[in-house]
């Protein structure tokens, strides 16, 4: 009998427990649809405007045709930045419900440190939402939805992408141009100066494609087509360390290195004398960019070749001191 009754027990607390965990997890799965509002979907081509807002900064970006622009003045935003910011937007995930206080600040979604981001398609408002910090994770970030108090996880780590100022944003290149279109160079380095060609025939042995032709240098004399080379490839995607919003572009003085690219068009880039404010680097001023601006020393250091080593006569003459 007492066996009997035993297994009666076990029977009653099994079906009491199964009971229990289909309950719970009936509750729980409720709870989850419940607190994970879903976020519609928004394609990247359909964004025409992103307004950042943070403790005294605001900054807006907008849609010109293919490109972004920074609002204002209406000077051109950096490609890589923005499609991070339309990922972000346009991946919006929340994973999971982390608080229903309003403890911002343990967060970072408190006026003092949140991220207000806001995307329009036109003149409609389809993203609203705060950024906190990292989660512990560091594979999702706290978010606060417009119009909702709770806090949430949403996936990835994004917190970064809106994390910039106006000048964080700005397209930093300052020359671009395609080398193989390259078919003279004319440079200036204090008082030398030469010019360079190049053939349209293929160079025997050129690595790329981009440094095919013959390059020769005045009355024909042969050049350092490598070095040439390495030169225009430094100067093709040229970006700057930032700009100088507070002088024209004729306020620097004479140029301690100039250089003249031509091809399908004509491109050139000055360089000046690194002033007491710089601190080693350059101020320059090129045909593709508005405001005057600053190289590192390294770059300009990089650019600043003397035309004449550039002359297979002038490397022997090295060669031979």
């Amino acid at each position: 009998m007492e066996t009997v009754k035993l297994k009666k027990e076990f029977v009653i607390l099994g079906v009491i427990i199964a009971a229990l965990t289909v309950y719970l997890f009936q509750r729980s799965g409720d709870r989850t649809r419940y607190t994970l509002p879903e976020v519609p979907a928004l394609a990247a081509s359909e964004i025409t405007k992103i307004e950042i807002t943070r403790t005294g900064q605001s900054v807006v970006l907008g849609r010109q045709g293919e490109r972004w622009v920074i609002e204002p003045p209406g000077v051109a935003a950096a490609p890589k930045s923005v499609q991070e910011m339309l990922e972000a937007l346009t991946g919006l995930t929340l994973t999971a419900l982390v608080a229903e206080s309003r403890n911002y600040s343990l967060y970072e979604l408190d006026d003092e440190h949140k991220i207000h981001v806001r995307a329009w398609q036109d003149g409609r408002l389809r993203r609203e939402f705060d950024i906190g910090k990292t989660a512990p994770s560091f594979r999702h970030t706290f978010v606060r939805l417009a119009g909702d108090d709770r806090v949430y996880h949403a996936r990835d780590n994004f917190r970064f992408r809106f994390a910039g100022g106006p000048e964080d944003l700005r397209d930093k290149t300052v020359l671009s141009f395609k080398r193989p279109d390259i078919t003279a160079v004319r440079i200036t380095l204090s008082n030398a100066e030469a010019a360079f060609t190049r053939d349209q025939g293929a160079a025997p042995g050129a690595p790329t494609p981009e440094d095919a032709g013959l390059w020769k240098g005045p009355a024909g004399v042969a050049v350092n087509g490598a070095r040439l080379n390495a030169l225009l490839a430094a100067l093709s995607d040229l970006t700057c360390e930032k700009f100088i919003p507070d002088r024209g572009k004729d306020s620097l003085g004479r140029p301690v290195f100039s250089i003249t690219l031509t091809g399908g068009q004509e491109y050139s880039l000055s360089i000046f004398a690194p002033s007491g404010a710089d601190a080693g680097d350059h101020p320059a001023v090129s045909s593709e960019s508005d405001s005057p601006f600053v190289l590192s020393k390294e770059q300009a250091k990089t650019i600043m070749q003397d035309p004449s080593e550039l002359l297979e006569t002038g490397e022997k003459k090295e060669e031979q001191k």
